[in-house]
C-alpha cells in the first residue's frame, strides 16, 4: 500500500508536467505541480529512516536526527498549508478577501514557528498545532472559493475546472486526517488497533487525494486539447 501511494504521487505529478503544456501561464496551476513535485520528493527523502532501519548501508545514520522525520515534515506541513492558502487565494475574486488571507498567512507562519520554537519537539515529534490551525485556514479557504464558484458562472462548468478537484481533494483529505492528528497521543505500541486504523486511514485519505488530483488533470486536459 505504501508503494502504491507513492506511485500515485508520481503519476499525479507527471500527469500535472504534461497538463502544463496546455496551461503554461496560468500561475495557480503551475504553482500546484511545482508543489506536487516537491511532495514526491519530499515523501521520498522521509523513506529515510526505513532505509536506515532496514539496510546496512545506512546504518551509520543510526543515532542521529535523520533517523527520524519529524523535523522533515514539520517543516513540509507549514510550506503546504502556505501553499494551499496561496493557492486558494489566487482563485479568489475578492481583493479584500486575498488581503485578508494574505494577514492570516503571516500570523500562521509566525505562530507555528513560535510554537516549534518555544514548546519544542521539532525533531522529536510531529507538530498537531501546525497541523489542526492549518486545517482550518485550509477548509476556510476552500468555503470561501466554493462560495465565489456558487455565486459566479463559473457554477455552470466547474467539472473542467481544476481548481475544483484541487479542492474537493484537499478539503476530504484534511477532513479525514485532522482528527488523527488530534488524537496522536494514543499513537502508541500500546494502541495496536488505533495505530491499525490510523494506518488504514491515512493510506485511504492519500490514495483518494492523489487520484481526485490526476483525475482533474486528465478532465480538464481533455477540456482544453482544442488549445
Amino acid at each position: 500500500m505504501f508503494i502504491v501511494i507513492k506511485l500515485l504521487e508520481f503519476v499525479a505529478a507527471i500527469t500535472g508536467t504534461f497538463y502544463l503544456k496546455k496551461e503554461k501561464k496560468n500561475l495557480p496551476t503551475r504553482c500546484f505541480v511545482y508543489f506536487l513535485w516537491l511532495t514526491f520528493f519530499v515523501e521520498i527523502i522521509g523513506m529515510l529512516p526505513r532505509a536506515i532501519n532496514h539496510l546496512e548501508g545506512f546504518s551509520f545514520l543510526k543515532d542521529t536526527f535523520l533517523e527520524k522525520n519529524h523535523w522533515l515534515y514539520n517543516a513540509y506541513h507549514i510550506i503546504s498549508f502556505l501553499f494551499y492558502i496561496t493557492y486558494f487565494k489566487l482563485n479568489l475574486g475578492s481583493k479584500k478577501i486575498r488581503t485578508i488571507l494574505d494577514v492570516l498567512s503571516v500570523v500562521y507562519f509566525v505562530l507555528t514557528i513560535s510554537y516549534l520554537i518555544t514548546i519544542g519537539g521539532y525533531f522529536k515529534s510531529l507538530s498537531t498545532f501546525t497541523y489542526i490551525v492549518g486545517s482550518i485556514l485550509i477548509f476556510l479557504c476552500i468555503l470561501l472559493y466554493f462560495y465565489e464558484v456558487i455565486q459566479s458562472d463559473t457554477i455552470l462548468s466547474f467539472h473542467t475546472n481544476l481548481t475544483f478537484y484541487v479542492a474537493i481533494g484537499a478539503m476530504l483529505f484534511h477532513l479525514i486526517v485532522t482528527p488523527l492528528f488530534i488524537y496522536s497521543e494514543y499513537y502508541l505500541g500500546e494502541n495496536p488497533e488505533f495505530v491499525k486504523v490510523r494506518r488504514i486511514i491515512l493510506y485511504s485519505a492519500n490514495i483518494f487525494l492523489y487520484t481526485c488530483y490526476t483525475i482533474g488533470f486528465i478532465v480538464c486536459s481533455r477540456k482544453n486539447k482544442s488549445y
